[in-house]
Order: structure tokens, then C-alpha cells, then sequence
């Protein structure tokens, strides 16, 4: 009975514990993932070192403790380096890696441990069961195996060692579950009953983590690529039912002294009374600081973990009166506005959102100052919403936003996010300023939607004619199969073909995914862009034997999911010897230049990504630049947060022209729309950054103006950065 109630603590705090992971939102997931492997580990590991140093007098035992306890805190170490890699530096960990040489280094000591354990017990399991289990296992092993096989590229050494690395882990752990379930059988037949708890523990441990390390194989065959997470959730549990074994263990077979203060704490659990407050207490201690974390982490995340970021402390709910009006001691009252912003914090084009967030702040700490030396009585408020890249809380963010005045809104981002607002923003009336929605689907005449960047018409028109001036004879694409990618494949293939280019029918069109997995540089994301690149690498291949390798290019329309595709590439042979190009979409992006095989493979292939020129000279721009690399540490990601800038300018200065009724009548006395008022603004709008604004009557920028933009290395210091061909700029990371 006792047994069955310690089983029940332990399912209970592993279903506790594994909340936070489950109720986070989809693109906080993975820090929250790192984190609670690492306390779970720590958990465990401590435990560990707490029975190696209770039992260091026990010579019988002493050997497998300390074999216990070293893997523990390799596992822990590994953990460490692992968070290290995927979220402090954001950057792709080798292969192998330190936490690969301290996760494998572990099981070598607890296999080592279980077969010094196996060989103590009298009891000889039947060799039915033994070969039962090992026919099982073999068939397991074989089923991964021939998985990764077919996805792995086996022809060089990094997509060797990547296949070496990836099957290690299940095949390491299926040997410590035979041995485990070895001794398991063995102890149930020994006369010390009290082992059994641990060892079921660290069986059923081990079951978890063999299945959550073979996880990929599920999200291959499912397709359910934004559920790595759940892989966490069994290695979560791995340490907690090995830390739950480690306590029954401490409490049923370690000899304690009085002295001891875990001796006092033990032998007053014996009180039943008393034991149950303890457990009761520290079950809803557990349960509410576990549930707090996760209602604060959503409600108050910061960038990306909420869907709205609101400034209190510039929202007021009534008008306030302020001192700057007359000195007879009158009052003006202040016009207070609210701006709204859509913006993508996390998701599949995150890289762009906390610049965007940054350069929004700072236009409405300017423009509250410009009013304020005007001695005007108008302050606008910004309040941001997170679109998560997709058109769902596209949506649903226009909707808090409008909920809270919104007339005007910065954004969307993407032309699918502003997809999923548009058709609310025309029927409320909303206005919408994009500063990077591009697809020429969205340019309609006489809807609420304005873009401060021109469409995809003229950004096909600008690359394909780079492509045939750099000799590109034959292109073939890969692109997202969403509103954006569809439309700029469309525009490019036409202007090349119209020029005598030859754009290859049989490109990849993959579907984009919203969530983190897709861009995420976990090594399973690498081992799924495989089959694409696969193709592409083929189809690559084949026209080069026709052309030759300097007329033939790669054309990719991407997000942040470019990162890992570029990482994977250079194992492919024929993708690593020819030209790349790619979109406005991933100029700038500054994950590319901080993985340095990503860097590599872009410098490499000539990597030349268009994006819509702007003065990066000017004082203003260079104040913004400041700002970024102060509070960021990036000055690359300019184009789009300066757009973004002068958008929040063009709804403040719309906002204010529409609540004065001497600017709202023309010379013929008939009130204008505020739709407008905001065309107008914008077209006469002279205190940007991004230099004069002409509309066309859908209400796009008008412009051929780009800058294709390269990787190269910084000339002095060990790191790379994006740069214009024609050098007139060039940031740094």
C-alpha cells in the first residue's frame, strides 16, 4: 500500500511538473523545455551525489553509487550545454558536440553500473524472456535505424556523424532497459523486496527516455512536426521517476543517524498524521507555484509568450490634465491616441519582430516629444499584439487591439498574417500599414490596407533581372506554398522566362509550418529538410549536366526556416557549386550570419537576397542603428524596423490631423475620410527614414528601388555579417 502511494507522488509531481511545458505557449516551449530538463536533472543527479556520500561507507555498494552518480550529473552537464547552444546563443550545436561527448560518455558509466549489478543477483532470469526482450529491442533498433537511414544524408562526414549521433541515443538506451528489466526480474525474486521500488522506477524510467529520444520517428511518419515537445515531457519524466527511486531508496535503505537532520525529518514522516499534512502542504506548494509560472509566462512574457503587450503606464482610461497650456493657470486637456501594432514575436518570421518592436518604441518616444516641443496637447499611446506569424491570431490580435480603440494599426508583417486581419480591418474601419507585406494579391484599390514597401511585381522583375546579368541561364526554385511565397515564384518566373531565363517546373514547393519547429535548430529539423533537399538537389544536379554549374541557380523564397535549410545544404554536393538567390524575406536576417555554417554556405554560393533600398546614411537612420545594437545587439535587421518607424509617425500624424476639425474640411467644405487623411500624410511625410513616400491607388509604395544584400566576413573580427554588393553599407553583428 505504501508502494502504491509513493507511485501515485510520483505520477502526480511528474504531471505537475511537465504543466509547464504543456500550457506554454507553442514558441516558448523549447526554453521552457531546456529549463525543466535541467531542474529535473539537478533534481536527480543531486539526489544521486546525496546516496554516494549517505553510502560511501558501504563498500558493496559504493561502486555502483558512484557510477550512478557520474552518469547523473553528465546528464545534467549535457543538459547545461544543450540550453546553452539552442537558447542563450541561439546557434546550431556541432555534430557531435560537448553535450553529446557528456550524454554518451553517462550511459558507458550506467551500463557499466547495471552490469556489475546484474552479475550480484542469484537468480537467473529465463533465457525466453531474455531472448524475448532482445528480439523486441533488435526489432526497434532496426525499424529506427532504417527510419533515419532513409532520411540521413550518409555521403559526408557531418550527415555521417548526424546519423551516427541520432541513432546512439535509442540504441544505448534500449541496452540499459534489458539490463534494467534484467535486474528488475531478478530482485522480484530476491528476499530484499525493498530494492523493487527503485529498480521499477529506473525501468520505467528508461522506457520513457527511449521512447522520447526515438520521438523523431513519430513526428516523421505523423507529420506532427510541432510536437518535438512532447519528447521533452518523457525525458522530463525520466529524471523525476529516477529521482523518485533515489528517495524510496534513501528513505527504506540508507542507515541514518540520529544526528543527521534528514534523519529527524524522516522519522518524523513515520508520523502518519503528520505525513500526510507534509505531503498535502507540498503538493499545493508545487501545484501553485508551478501554475503561477505558467500565468505569468503567458500573461505577462514580455516579446512573444502573450498575444498582447500593453503599456500601462501611457493607457490611461479618461483624458488626464496636464500643466502645458496657458501660464494664467488654465489647463488643456490631452488628446490621447492609441496606436496599434501587429507584430510577429514569435513564429516563422520572428527575426524581424523585436527589431520591429524596438524601432515602434522609439517613434513613439520621438513623436511624443516632437508634440510636446509644439506645445500640442496630442500623446499617442503604443499597444502591440503578437500576430505568431500566422493569419488565426492575425486576427485575433486585431481584434484585442480594436478592442482597446485601435483606429490605426501598424502591420501585419507577412502578407498571409495580413490576410487573416483584412477583411476585419474593412469592416471596422481600421486602417492597416504594413512595413513588409509584399504579395500582389493584397494590392486592391479601396481597401483599408496601405504598404510602405512595393509589391512582388516589382521585386520578381528586380531579381530576375539579376539572375540573367550574373549569366543564370536555368533557375530552379524552392519556395513557400503560402500567399507570399506563390505570388513571388509567380512575379520572378515570369519577368525570367520573359527575359530568355528557364525556370525548372519541377521545383519544391513545401508547406510552410507557423510554429518554431520549422525554423528551430534542433537536429531533427535538419534530418526532416533532408528529403526535401533531397529533391532539390537532384533536380540541381540534372541541369547542371545540361548547362554546366555557372548557369544554373537556386532560387528560394523562405522565412527564418532558411536557417536550418542553408546549415543542411552543404551536404549536398551539386546545391554547395552553384549560385543562390533568395527573397526580401530573408535579407538581414540574423540568424544566418550568427551560425557559421549557414554564413559559410551563403558566402559560398553567392548568396544574394533583394530587399527595398532605404538611406541608411542618414542621421535618423543611424540613431535607430544605435538604438538596435544598444538594446539588441543587432544593427543588420534596419530595412524593415525603419519602415515600421515611419509608419508609427504616419498613424500618429493621421491620428492627429483626423481630431482637428479645421484639417478635416477641403476647400469645398465636404469632411474627408480618415482613409484619406492617412493617404495624405503619408505621400507629404518628410521626417522618415526611409525616404519619400509615393502610393499607388491601391495604396502600395511605388519603387524599383532594392539592394541585393550578401554574407561576408567581417574583414577584423571573427564573425559574420550582411552587407550591400555594392558596399555602400555594411553592418555588423
Amino acid at each position: 500500500m505504501i508502494s502504491l502511494y509513493f507511485f501515485l507522488c510520483v505520477i502526480f509531481t511528474i504531471a505537475v511538473g511537465n504543466l509547464v511545458i504543456i500550457f506554454a505557449e507553442p514558441d516558448s516551449k523549447i526554453i521552457l523545455s531546456n529549463w525543466v530538463l535541467i531542474i529535473n536533472s539537478l533534481v536527480a543527479a543531486g539526489l544521486a551525489l546525496f546516496v554516494f556520500l549517505k553510502n560511501r561507507e558501504s563498500i558493496d555498494e559504493n561502486k555502483e553509487n558512484t557510477l550512478l552518480t557520474i552518469g547523473l550529473v553528465f546528464w545534467f552537464i549535457a543538459n547545461v550545454i544543450w540550453a546553452y547552444y539552442e537558447v542563450v546563443l541561439d546557434i546550431v550545436s556541432p555534430v557531435p558536440s560537448f553535450a553529446d561527448f557528456f550524454l554518451l560518455s553517462a550511459y558507458v558509466f550506467l551500463i557499466y553500473r547495471l552490469m556489475i549489478i546484474r552479475k550480484k543477483l542469484s537468480h537467473i532470469i529465463d533465457k525466453k524472456i531474455m531472448y524475448l526482450m532482445i528480439v523486441l529491442t533488435g526489432l526497434f533498433l532496426a525499424y529506427i535505424l532504417n527510419l533515419t537511414l532513409d532520411l540521413a544524408q550518409t555521403s559526408n562526414f557531418r550527415g555521417m556523424m548526424l546519423f551516427i549521433v541520432t541513432i546512439a541515443y535509442p540504441t544505448l538506451n534500449s541496452i540499459l532497459t534489458i539490463l534494467a528489466i534484467t535486474i528488475l526480474l531478478g530482485i522480484k525474486n530476491e528476499k530484499q523486496h525493498h530494492h523493487l521500488v527503485p529498480w521499477v522506477c529506473e525501468v520505467v524510467g528508461f522506457l520513457a527516455i527511449v521512447v522520447g529520444d526515438s520521438w523523431f520517428a513519430i513526428i516523421v511518419l505523423t507529420t506532427f512536426v510541432e510536437q518535438l515537445w512532447i519528447s521533452i515531457l518523457l525525458l522530463s519524466a525520466h529524471y523525476l521517476l529516477i529521482a523518485g527511486g533515489l528517495i524510496w531508496y534513501l528513505r527504506y535503505s540508507i542507515k541514518w543517524k540520529s544526528k543527521d537532520i534528514a534523519f529527524k525529518i524522516v522519522a518524523g514522516i513515520k508520523n502518519r498524521r503528520l505525513s500526510n499534512k507534509i505531503i498535502f502542504t507540498s503538493i499545493t506548494t508545487i501545484s501553485l507555484v508551478l501554475f503561477s509560472s505558467v500565468y505569468l509566462g503567458n500573461g505577462f512574457g514580455g516579446d512573444g509568450k502573450n498575444s498582447l503587450l500593453i503599456k500601462k503606464n501611457y493607457i490611461t482610461e479618461k483624458p488626464l490634465l496636464t500643466s502645458t497650456g496657458p501660464a494664467d493657470g488654465q489647463h488643456n486637456l490631452n488628446k490621447e491616441f492609441v496606436v496599434g501594432a501587429i507584430i510577429p514575436f514569435t513564429g516563422s518570421y520572428s527575426s524581424i519582430g523585436k527589431p520591429v518592436k524596438v524601432a515602434l518604441e522609439k517613434a513613439e518616444y520621438d513623436i511624443n516629444k516632437y508634440f510636446e516641443k509644439m506645445n500640442s496637447s496630442s500623446r499617442f499611446n503604443l499597444v502591440m499584439a503578437n500576430s505568431k506569424s500566422s493569419p488565426e491570431d492575425s486576427l485575433e490580435a486585431i481584434k484585442q487591439l480594436h478592442s482597446f480603440g485601435a483606429k490605426i494599426i501598424v502591420g501585419p508583417a507577412t502578407s498571409t498574417a495580413v490576410l487573416g486581419a483584412k477583411e476585419y480591418a474593412d469592416t471596422n474601419d481600421i486602417i492597416l500599414i504594413s512595413y513588409s507585406s509584399t504579395s500582389p494579391l493584397l494590392s486592391i484599390s479601396g481597401d483599408n490596407l496601405l504598404r510602405l514597401v512595393p509589391d512582388d511585381i516589382n521585386q520578381g522583375k528586380v531579381i530576375a533581372e539579376r539572375m540573367i546579368d550574373d549569366g543564370i541561364k536555368v533557375v530552379v526554385p524552392m519556395w513557400r506554398g503560402d500567399i507570399y511565397g506563390n505570388e513571388l515564384y509567380k512575379s520572378t518566373k515570369y519577368h525570367f522566362e520573359k527575359l530568355g531565363g528557364k525556370m525548372v517546373e519541377e521545383g519544391i514547393n513545401y508547406k510552410p509550418h507557423t510554429g518554431k519547429f520549422a525554423t528551430s535548430l534542433h537536429r531533427i529539423n535538419f534530418i526532416m529538410w533532408n528529403e526535401d533537399l533531397e529533391r532539390l538537389n537532384s533536380i540541381v544536379a540534372e541541369e547542371i549536366k545540361k548547362y554546366g554549374n555557372k548557369s544554373v541557380g537556386v532560387f528560394i523564397i523562405s522565412y527564418d526556416e532558411i536557417t536550418p535549410i542553408l546549415i543542411q545544404s552543404p551536404m549536398y554536393y551539386s546545391l554547395s557549386n552553384i549560385r543562390w538567390y533568395g527573397s526580401d524575406s530573408i535579407a538581414q536576417n540574423h540568424h544566418i550570419t550568427k551560425n557559421i555554417d549557414s554564413a559559410l554556405f551563403a558566402i559560398k554560393t553567392n548568396f544574394s537576397n533583394p530587399l527595398y533600398s532605404i538611406d541608411t546614411k542618414s542621421s535618423k537612420s543611424h540613431e535607430l542603428i544605435e538604438v538596435l545594437e544598444e538594446e539588441l545587439h543587432d544593427g543588420e535587421s534596419i530595412t524593415y524596423p525603419a519602415i515600421a518607424y515611419d509608419s508609427f509617425w504616419i498613424s500618429s500624424l493621421s491620428l492627429d490631423t483626423n481630431s482637428t476639425n479645421s484639417y478635416l474640411v477641403d476647400h469645398k467644405n465636404n469632411k474627408k475620410s480618415f482613409k484619406e487623411i492617412v493617404f495624405e500624410t503619408a505621400e507629404s511625410f518628410d521626417k522618415g527614414i526611409s525616404g519619400k513616400i509615393q502610393l499607388n491607388n491601391a495604396g502600395d509604395r511605388i519603387g524599383e528601388n532594392y539592394d541585393f544584400w550578401s554574407v561576408s566576413k567581417h574583414p577584423q573580427k571573427d564573425y559574420y555579417v550582411w552587407k550591400t554588393e555594392n558596399n555602400l553599407v555594411e553592418t555588423n553583428h
